[in-house]
């Protein structure tokens, strides 16, 4: 879904940051970028580490305002996040340590909120208190088991649930900003 979406918005003109956590598996939306002269880079970023989801925000922020493509009223601006990254942890309750549970929740979970929780200072200085307008959105993935659970994946079904929830409140708390959040439920 991240690799989808990440060329669909560069095809569209989207200037487009493209992240993953193993940046050497980046080879071939690197190519298909520098083939169709895309306005996509990739940054590194790992949804779990403070600090790299602090260093993801800064790089994008500063290739942002150098980038030959930007034109002056785009600098240091998020536009969109698409919040995508997470996996399915299958087993039954019983199966699955502590630790496996705690990790899905820290990949699914909360590594979207750190990145939004990271973005949102700027996505929101950016809208200077204009309200009126909705330029800025951010876009969580979830999943139909976030309404439905089925057996075999409650850990994952658990933190999809939790996303719709999660979601649900920050657009009420976003909305006065003039800033929407999208929840998509694939499946």
């Amino acid at each position: 879904i991240g690799f989808a979406t990440s060329l669909l918005l560069a095809r569209n003109g989207f200037h487009t940051f493209a992240t993953m956590r193993n940046t050497q598996k980046s080879e071939i939306i690197k190519e298909i970028a520098n083939n169709e002269r895309l306005p996509l880079h990739v940054v590194q970023l790992d949804v779990n580490s403070d600090s790299s989801v602090k260093d993801a925000i800064e790089n994008i922020l500063v290739v942002g305002e150098t980038s030959e493509i930007k034109n002056k009223n785009e600098n240091k601006r998020i536009d969109v996040l698409v919040n995508n990254a997470g996996y399915e942890l299958i087993g039954c309750v019983e199966d699955l340590s502590i630790e496996e549970i705690k990790a899905q929740f820290e990949s699914n979970l909360f590594g979207m909120i750190r990145v939004s929780q990271a973005a949102l200072p700027y996505m929101k200085n950016q809208m200077n208190g204009n309200s009126n307008s909705c330029s800025s959105v951010i876009v969580n993935i979830s999943a139909i088991t976030g309404r439905i659970s089925f057996p075999g994946i409650s850990a994952y079904s658990s933190t999809k649930f939790a996303i719709e929830a999660f979601s649900e409140s920050m657009s009420y708390e976003l909305k006065p900003f003039g800033m929407n959040v999208v929840l998509i439920e694939p499946g």
